[in-house]
């Protein structure tokens, strides 16, 4: 048996078979698929299900127990929702999307359980498991390279929240100095610091790591300087959250003689208990693991359908009311059986032929309720046979052209 994880990136997925009993990459089972994530939904979905199904074919049918998805955010991980603006760059068109419904079912019927994790998240996870991070309790784990990714773990499992981590368990947002920590501990510190001190560029950080090798002082001192400013920002997260471990990797952990034994001496100065300082093993196959093996970490009845209410009543006069039209808001009341009734509609419609694309009103919901801006990121797809946006608070999605059905009316 075996888990199927995913990495996705900006430009392309990732996908390998975990084997369930070793924690062990298949051999010779990854996929990798390229992925405009500038694409409609439904496109965009399609590109994930049909590898899913090609990864998952390399085995025997109904050997891939689940499937687990380390994406960037902002991104609702429980509910497997879509979050991420259209301001960003990247799935402009997908916030609100229920990737756990679509996805959910690209193995077939029943539906196997499908998660979503932070990538920072994963890549930890998978040292956790697998690499670096082995044997420790509370390993602290960053991405050092483009940005400044950071996960912390409490027996294998990513802290989000409480008193001793930062706002949703990320460092890059955290203030430093006279900005915030991403500014400072990615690679565009380094190439600036290198502007900045000879008023001459510099192609990127492995440019400036080849000078620094070949005893170029300037760029040794930038380097040192990298690994100091490290040590005084990470010292007091890691003395908060009683660390036992500050596990480094990303692409400039390929330059750790520069920079490391300053932050280990700055840490050493900082931290009573001292601190283990280890580098990252798996590389580019840790986010593989940690979304894979993240499946293990949560009950299976918490991420799949389960049938109706056996006293839900009316499912078939809904589903016709659907299927008449191509773009519906199902309200309701927040205690709705939600995800169920969503599944239910969802396989009607594919064993019918059609291909519905299932938005969630709650995606736009603030600490102040339902945002007026956040409901209009919420875009029908004209690409796809049918979009339903569902939830309490459906009825405000600006489709103007959208029939609204009364989940119970």
């Amino acid at each position: 048996m075996y888990y199927l994880g995913i990495d996705v990136g900006g430009s392309h997925i990732t996908l390998d078979l975990v084997d369930t009993q070793t924690f062990e990459l298949r051999p010779q089972s990854t996929l990798r698929t390229a992925l405009d994530t500038h694409l409609a939904p439904s496109a965009v979905l399609a590109v994930f299900e049909q590898a899913i199904r090609a990864c998952a074919a390399q085995v025997a049918p109904g050997a891939v127990r689940g499937v687990g998805l380390a994406i960037p955010g902002p991104f609702d991980y429980p509910a497997g929702i879509c979050r991420i603006t259209p301001h960003q760059n990247k799935y402009e068109q997908c916030f609100g999307v229920n990737f756990r419904q679509a996805l959910g079912h690209a193995l077939g019927t029943p539906a196997r359980p499908v998660v979503f994790n932070n990538d920072a998240a994963c890549f930890a996870l998978g040292e956790y498991f697998r690499g670096g991070a082995q044997g420790f309790s509370r390993p602290v784990v960053v991405t050092l390279g483009t940005g400044f990714g950071a996960s912390f773990l409490n027996e294998g499992r990513p802290q989000t929240c409480g008193d001793n981590v930062p706002p949703d368990g990320e460092l890059w947002h955290v203030p430093f100095r006279d900005g915030i920590a991403d500014d400072y501990f990615s690679t565009r510190w380094l190439t600036g610091e290198w502007q900045r001190l000879t008023g001459t560029p510099v192609a990127g950080g492995k440019e400036l790591a080849h000078l620094a090798l070949s005893g170029h002082a300037d760029a040794r001192r930038i380097f040192r300087g990298f690994g100091e400013n490290l040590a005084e920002f990470v010292a007091p997260w890691l003395a908060r959250f009683r660390a036992d471990a500050f596990v480094i990797g990303g692409n400039l952990a390929r330059d750790w003689e520069l920079f490391v034994p300053a932050l280990q001496a700055g840490l050493a100065a900082r931290l009573a208990d001292g601190i283990a300082v280890k580098p990252c093993e798996l590389g580019e196959q840790a986010p593989i693991y940690g979304a894979a093996l993240a499946l293990t970490l949560v009950d299976p009845a918490s991420v799949t359908p389960a049938p109706l209410p056996a006293d839900f009543a009316g499912f078939d006069a809904l589903l016709a009311q659907v299927t008449a039209q191509r773009r519906v808001r199902l309200d309701g009341p927040a205690d709705a059986p939600w995800r169920d009734v969503t599944d239910a509609l969802d396989r009607a419609l594919r064993a019918a032929g059609s291909r519905t694309v299932w938005y969630a009103a709650g995606a736009a919901r603030g600490t102040g309720g339902l945002d007026p801006d956040a409901l209009s990121n919420i875009r029908p797809d004209a690409q796809a046979d049918r979009c339903v946006v569902t939830g309490c608070g459906a009825a405000q999605v600006p489709w103007p052209d959208a029939a609204t059905l009364t989940l119970g009316a």
